[in-house]
């Protein structure tokens, strides 16, 4: 949930790390500015009641059909798969959370180079206990003689077009920023790998589990005021995947009656938007230190969250997730907004 909160000033720097590795996520984690975990953008500030975004198109989920199937990916381009995939590759790190989701492991050859990343995977023992290897150049995934490889908006335009110099079976998604993009994203792997079943009961687990943090909320309950901040200053406004999680959770984004996309606020606007709880993510072993920077941060202590003390902590692994996990990251700001309502 890739601010990275993954998701919010992760974006613009950890877009960068995703880049590098071929991982998909979602912009620089508080804890470590800037990038998502992707390729969002910039910050137009407006009134909020003028406030538009362009949503863009949505993921497509292509008919279920017996194969061979033909899939059309984010770029308009065909992929016929004759038969299910058995030596599949992962270039993202969010596929790399799907694919251990619902696929047999034997089929996984290839993963990212962050599914063994404790600072950002939540796959690292699946990935760890794996034979798949942590695929980066061009030839060494080609090396591995896969018959799918699936790659994002945010891999490398080079191994991409040697890939696809080397007519390799290429899929590349781009849509991150709804908690919808996250379940479109996973139907889509299931069809494309025939584990259409798989797909469907993680999807199903993940609308019981939000069902369950909307019934938590209290009835005529006004909803708090939530912002995301990095030490650094980048947030989340409108049309971000940490906007949904915030009203999955049940609070409202302060940052998206002003903002689209993700961008880099200023002390002034922070005291102005006086959030009441702010968000922020962070590495292992860090947890307290970069709570306490942001409790030392004279703004910060200004604001009703910085007054009250209601700085919610997630892990970077969750804050910056582009898969089923962003759910996990619900749940924990959920539970610190209505922490009178049980689990």
């Amino acid at each position: 949930m890739r601010v990275r909160l993954p998701l919010l000033s992760i974006l613009p720097a950890l877009v960068l790390v995703l880049i590098a590795s071929g991982a998909c996520q979602q912009p620089a984690t508080p804890s470590n500015p800037a990038p998502a975990q992707s390729a969002q953008s910039v910050a137009k500030e407006a009134p909020a009641q003028a406030l538009k975004c362009d949503a863009g198109p949505a993921a497509t989920v292509p008919p279920l059909t017996p194969f061979p199937r033909t899939l059309t990916d984010a770029l308009g381009n065909r992929l016929a798969i004759p038969s299910p995939p058995q030596r599949i590759i992962s270039q993202t790190l969010g596929t790399d959370e799907i694919l251990f989701a619902i696929c047999p492991p034997s089929r996984i050859v290839g993963v990212s180079t962050l599914a063994r990343d404790e600072t950002y995977s939540n796959v690292l023992d699946q990935a760890r206990a794996s034979k798949a290897e942590p695929s980066t150049g061009a030839e060494q995934v080609l090396r591995l003689k896969p018959d799918l490889i699936f790659v994002s908006s945010y891999s490398r335009a080079d191994i991409v077009e040697v890939l696809r110099a080397s007519h390799a079976p290429i899929f590349r998604f781009a849509n991150y920023d709804r908690i919808d993009d996250m379940k479109a994203n996973i139907r889509i792997v299931g069809r494309a790998i025939g584990e259409d079943d798989a797909a469907d009961r993680l999807i199903a687990d993940m609308d019981r589990r939000l069902a369950a943090l909307k019934a938590r909320i209290p009835p005529g309950a006004k909803p708090p005021r939530v912002m995301s901040y990095s030490g650094d200053g980048y947030t989340a406004g409108a049309q971000t995947l940490f906007d949904d999680v915030i009203k999955a959770a049940g609070g409202v984004n302060v940052v998206a009656e002003h903002l689209c996309g993700f961008g880099k606020v200023s002390a002034e606007q922070l005291l102005q938007w006086d959030p009441e709880v702010i968000v922020t993510g962070f590495r292992p072993g860090q947890e307290q230190a970069v709570r306490d920077a942001l409790l030392r941060n004279p703004v910060v202590a200004q604001t009703r969250a910085g007054k009250t003390g209601r700085i919610v902590m997630i892990p970077a692994r969750i804050f910056e997730a582009a898969s089923q996990h962003v759910v996990d990251g619900a749940e924990i700001l959920s539970a610190a907004l209505w922490p009178s309502s049980g689990s």
